[in-house]
């Protein structure tokens, strides 16, 4: 996924930032989660996905508080998402996820996955699949 994903962010304002993910598409989910130390349990994450070609899409903060199934808890987490800011599209076979966070400046520490082909988040549990891809990296939003 590392390779082929691609992440744009700005702080629009002095606690705006907006943040544009973008992956092939994988007929899966794609997460992007916000980590005090680099690892999955504790952080909060972006949940985006978009089902089948030409359905409306989904997003959801979740948060990480474990590793089973039901410790990945939706519509949970320390992430302020800014109210209207979500939105996701499947063009030209790549998901794009967009999201703005309210915060002076977000952690640091960044955490990406993708999900098991062809499962989604769906009502009324909105459980995730174990993911297939995942990686760590961080960012130093001082240099842009």
């Amino acid at each position: 996924m590392h390779n082929s994903a691609l992440l744009q962010y700005a702080q629009t304002s002095a606690n705006t930032w907006s943040f544009i993910l973008s992956t092939p598409d994988t007929n899966s989910y794609i997460a992007m989660g916000f980590s005090v130390g680099g690892g999955m349990v504790g952080s909060s994450a972006m949940v985006g996905w978009v089902a089948s070609r030409g359905a409306s899409g989904g997003i959801k903060q979740y948060y990480l508080g474990g590793v089973t199934p039901n410790q990945v808890v939706p519509d949970k987490g320390n992430l302020q998402v800014i109210d209207n800011s979500t939105f996701i599209t499947l063009q030209s076979s790549r998901l794009f996820m967009v999201f703005q966070l309210e915060t002076t400046e977000p952690l640091s520490s960044l955490i990406f996955a993708t999900g098991s082909t062809g499962l989604f988040p769906a009502p009324p549990s909105f459980a995730l699949t174990i993911h297939l891809d995942k990686v760590s990296t961080r960012i130093d939003y001082s240099e842009g």
